[in-house]
């Protein structure tokens, strides 16, 4: 129990940082802002897709026919 929920904290805490570098490098390139907006939703869809999926919430068949691989 101990070693799957300081595996989860430590996927979260470095999803986390993943999507805060990502933002702010999609803030550093010189984009309008919507374009700019709909890179971070982008950005935000796949951090929880991948964090469902790591959990275990969101199962393989689905996340390919999501991805459509």
């Amino acid at each position: 129990m101990v070693p799957s929920l300081v595996s989860l904290l430590v996927l979260i805490l470095v999803g986390g940082l993943v999507v805060w570098l990502l933002f702010y490098l999609i803030d550093m390139l010189p984009m309008p802002a919507p374009f700019n907006q709909i890179a971070k939703a982008v950005v935000i869809l796949i951090a929880i897709l991948v964090l469902l999926e790591r959990t275990g919430l969101l199962g393989s068949r689905v996340l390919s026919a999501v991805i459509g691989s």
